[in-house]
């Protein structure tokens, strides 16, 4: 996850990105576990808030990373 935060440059302020990282781990490992791929609705339940708005890039990295974890 954190690899594909730094390719996608998701952090800006740095003030939410330890709770996105985790919480997008979290969600990633529960889908694996249920033996499907990641949603967008899935994505969508994270609520977590940015600050500066990098909702779309924090989306791109999240899917890059379920494909690689």
């Amino acid at each position: 996850m954190q690899q594909a935060w730094l390719k996608y440059d998701v952090g800006q302020c740095g003030y939410c990105q330890p709770g996105q990282i985790m919480a997008a781990v979290a969600l990633v490992k529960q889908i694996s576990s249920e033996g499907r791929q990641i949603s967008d609705a899935d994505i969508d339940s994270l609520r977590n808030i940015c600050r500066c708005g990098t909702y779309a890039r924090i989306r791109e990295a999240i899917v890059e990373a379920a494909g690689n974890m």
